[in-house]
C-alpha cells in the first residue's frame, strides 16, 4: 500500500508540475504572437483540452499492437502529428488565432517537459521507480508477455500461450491458467494479447517470494524478472513441486498456492538441472535463487551454465538486482497491486 500512495503522490506531482510549466509557456507563446486578450481561464481551459486530447491519443494508441518495426513506425508518426494537429487546432480556437500563429504559439510549450523530464531521469528513474514491458511468458499466468488466450480444459479459467514458440508450431501448445494447471492444446485462439506494463520499486529490499526485475548473469545488458525463492546462504533444492531451503519445506504465498515448480524435464537429463535432488544449490552470501512461474516453460536459475564473474552459474548477485515489481498498470483490465 505504501508504494501505491508514494506512486500516486509523485505521478501527481509531475503532472500537476507539467500542467503548470505548459500553461505557463503557453502565456509566453501566446503573447510571442501577439495574442489579443490573453486570460487566465483561457489559458488554463486550454491546457485542461490539450492535456485530455493527448491522454486519450495516448490509451488509444496503447490498444494496438504493432507486428512490425514499421507498423510501429508508422504508428508513432501517426501519435505524433495528430497530437500535435490537435494541440494547434485548441489553442487556434479557444484563443481565437488563425492555425500558423497556433503552432508557433505552441513551440514554446517545449521548454515545459524540461524540469519534469529532468526529474524523472535523474532522480525518478535512477532510485524510485522504473517500468517495463514483459516480453514473456515465463512468468506467466501471473505476469504476461505477448500472448494467445484460451479457456482451461481442467477448470475454465482463462488459459495462457505465447505467440511465438517453436515447439507447437507443427504439434499443441503447452498453456497455463490463472489456477497454474498446465496443459497442452492444438489449437489456439488467433487473437494475440499484448503484454503487461509493471512498475519496478528501486528502494525495496527483495524478499523471499517477491518478484524480481534483475540483469541476467550470463548477459547483464538483458533484463530478466522472475520470482525471488532462495536467499544468501541457503541450499535450494526442488522436490515434489515445493522449494526447500537447508532441508526446510518453503509455503508460498496464497497468491501462488497451487503453482508446482519443476525439478525434472521430460525426456531430458535431469542431473543437469540446478536445485534437482541430485544437483543442490548452494548460494553465497550475497546470491539468489530464482525461478519463473511458468515452471514449465520458464529459463531460470535451474537452467543456468554460465554466472557473473567469480559466482555460482545459477546464482543472482546482489549488485544485479534492480527492484522490486509492485504494480501491473496496463493494459487496464489486468491493473493489479502486487506489493
Amino acid at each position: 500500500m505504501l508504494s501505491t500512495i508514494i506512486i500516486v503522490s509523485l505521478v501527481l506531482g509531475i503532472l500537476l508540475s507539467s500542467f503548470f510549466f505548459w500553461a505557463y509557456f503557453l502565456r509566453l507563446g501566446l503573447r510571442w504572437v501577439k495574442t489579443p486578450d490573453i486570460s487566465t481561464k483561457r489559458i488554463i481551459l486550454t491546457t485542461v483540452s490539450v492535456f485530455s486530447v493527448l491522454v486519450t491519443i495516448q490509451v488509444l494508441s496503447s490498444l494496438f499492437l504493432p507486428q512490425s518495426e514499421s507498423e510501429e513506425f508508422g504508428l508513432s508518426a501517426v501519435i505524433f502529428f495528430s497530437s500535435l494537429y490537435l494541440t494547434c487546432l485548441i489553442i487556434s480556437r479557444i484563443n481565437r488565432i488563425p492555425m500558423n500563429r497556433a503552432f508557433q504559439a505552441w513551440l514554446p510549450t517545449l521548454l515545459s517537459s524540461v524540469i519534469p523530464l529532468a526529474f524523472a531521469y535523474f532522480v525518478f528513474q535512477p532510485f524510485l521507480y522504473e517500468s517495463f514491458i514483459i516480453p514473456t511468458n515465463a512468468m506467466a499466468p501471473t505476469l504476461l508477455g505477448h500472448h494467445h488466450q484460451d479457456v482451461c480444459p481442467e477448470c475454465n479459467s482463462p488459459n495462457y500461450g505465447s505467440i511465438v514458440e517453436g515447439s507447437y508450431r507443427f504439434g499443441n501448445q503447452i498453456q497455463i491458467c490463472d489456477n497454474f494447471h498446465v496443459t497442452e492444446v492444438s489449437e489456439v485462439d488467433s487473437q494475440k494479447h499484448s503484454g503487461d506494463h509493471i512498475i519496478v520499486a528501486k528502494y525495496l529490499n527483495p524478499k523471499r517470494w517477491d518478484l524480481v526485475v534483475f540483469q541476467y548473469p550470463a548477459s547483464p545488458s538483458v533484463t530478466y524478472v522472475k520470482r525471488l525463492v532462495g536467499l544468501p546462504g541457503e541450499k535450494i533444492q526442488i522436490q515434489g513441486g515445493a522449494v526447500w531451503a537447508d532441508g526446510k519445506k518453503l509455503t508460498p504465498p496464497d497468491s501462488i498456492l497451487g503453482l508446482e515448480y519443476l525439478s525434472e524435464i521430460e525426456g531430458g537429463n535431469n542431473t543437469e538441472l540446478w536445485g534437482s535432488p541430485e544437483k543442490p544449490a548452494q548460494l553465497g552470501d550475497d546470491e539468489y535463487f530464482m525461478l519463473g512461474d511458468f515452471s514449465t516453460r520458464s529459463a531460470d536459475s535451474r537452467y543456468w551454465q554460465k554466472g557473473a564473474p567469480e559466482h555460482n552459474p545459477f546464482a543472482v548477485p546482489e549488485s544485479y538486482l534492480k527492484g522490486v515489481v509492485t504494480h501491473i498498470y496496463w493494459p487496464f483490465h489486468r491493473q493489479r497491486i502486487l506489493k
